[in-house]
């Protein structure tokens, strides 16, 4: 299996009020359609697959909604197989999922935390925080 690339091809965001407080997100990655095509290398026909996808982060209150949608070109081992699992269960073989499902989370979170800036809304994973600690004052007793 080897992923060729990625491409955005629909970008929403809205933001609806300012309030962080109590904010719980909702990301899901999800396959919308898988698709058999070829591309040309030199005189040889390559045999690929393209996953269009969606990529939602719902926020609860509703202060915001983010969805990124794209497709992934990608070279299964057996594109036969993951065509014909596609056509009847509307799934992909598991460990392509897991594959596509990873990699949507590896390359799209981190735009996502870069437009959450610019949109000024919670970044959709929490990040680390360093927090001081308080000094506990030891009473010296005489």
């Amino acid at each position: 299996m080897t992923i060729l690339g990625l491409n955005y091809t629909k970008l929403n965001i809205e933001t609806k009020q300012i309030s962080h407080r109590g904010i719980s997100i909702n990301t899901t990655p999800k396959i919308l359609n898988v698709t058999k095509t070829q591309i040309q290398a030199g005189k040889n026909q390559i045999p690929i697959v393209v996953i269009d996808f969606s990529f939602t982060s719902q926020f609860n209150p509703k202060i915001a909604n983010l969805v990124i949608n794209g497709n992934i070109v990608f070279q299964p081992k057996d594109e036969s197989k993951t065509i014909d699992s596609w056509k009847k269960t509307n799934k992909l073989p598991r460990e392509e999922e897991v594959e596509i499902i990873n990699y949507l989370f590896v390359k799209i979170t981190p735009f996502a935390l870069f437009l959450s800036e610019i949109f000024r809304i919670p970044p959709i994973i929490a990040l680390p925080k360093i927090e001081l600690k308080q000094e506990k004052k030891e009473e010296v007793k005489k």
